[in-house]
């Protein structure tokens, strides 16, 4: 007979849940032994009884509690899914904010200096250096995998020159196990990355503005597009790459040029 009660419940458009739980709510707080089969007949024992209910009313609290742990960390997951997206969505806007506003360099450089800062601490990178203007220019350190990397980045209409990533790799030749991660938001000129790939560079990656959109659309994380440049600079000595498909882009650069 029971077998045929849950299979009709199993028929049901819910599975019988509504009436199962009402059913199993009804049990667990049974409190009614008929002196008939208990006492008279002796055929029930009392103490097996309320032992047997007293375990299913435990395993129902137990299954009560166990399904809202998971919904309170699927609710959890969410919010916190909720306030990424919230952060990623007012890092789009203070990105594209700069780019957009007509800015002297040196307010672009604090609105720039804000968003990188920002930027690495959201991925979990530590900033060991605060981010300090120099003109237009940056300068900081994060902490990636273990590394520390010297941080220059550049936010100018044009592309970037060869003097300032010479000097910049200059300045990372006369530290300790000196790394160097080298942002210009409008790419590089192609005489800067000839200029690059002749001195054979080994100790600094470059990224640029397409790096950062890629990032702000949740198409490649910062510690992923990292580790994808950095892997290519240590086994392939290319040290300016598409995060996503690991293209050489130095030679997109001198198509481009053409």
């Amino acid at each position: 007979m029971v077998d045929c009660v849950f299979g009709a419940l199993g028929t049901q458009s819910d599975n019988g849940t509504m009436h199962f739980e009402a059913m199993l709510e009804l049990l667990s707080t049974w409190s009614h032994f008929d002196d008939y089969w208990f006492k008279n007949q002796q055929k029930l024992d009392l103490r097996d009884a309320q032992t047997k209910i007293a375990a299913l009313k435990a395993a129902k609290r137990n299954h009560i509690d166990a399904a809202r742990k998971r919904a309170d960390e699927q609710r959890a997951k969410s919010a916190a899914r909720e306030e990424r997206h919230k952060s990623l969505d007012d890092m789009r806007q203070d990105f594209y904010g700069v780019f957009m506003e007509s800015r002297t360099p040196q307010s672009r450089g604090y609105a720039f200096e804000r968003f990188l800062g920002r930027m690495a601490r959201f991925f979990g990178l530590q900033v060991t250096n605060a981010f300090r203007i120099k003109g237009t220019q940056i300068d900081g350190t994060v902490k990636y995998d273990g590394e520390n990397y010297n941080i220059e980045a550049k936010w100018e209409h044009q592309l970037m020159s060869d003097e300032p990533l010479l000097v910049f790799c200059r300045k990372l030749e006369i530290n300790m196990h000196g790394r160097g991660i080298f942002i210009s938001i409008n790419g590089y000129s192609p005489l800067a990355l000839n200029m690059l790939e002749r001195a054979g560079v080994k100790n600094a990656v470059l990224m640029d503005g397409e790096d950062i959109t890629l990032i702000l659309n949740e198409m490649v994380s910062l510690p992923e597009a990292l580790d994808k440049k950095v892997r290519a600079a240590q086994t392939q000595g290319k040290f300016y790459i598409h995060p996503i498909t690991g293209e050489n882009k130095i030679k997109g650069q001198f198509q481009r040029s053409v």
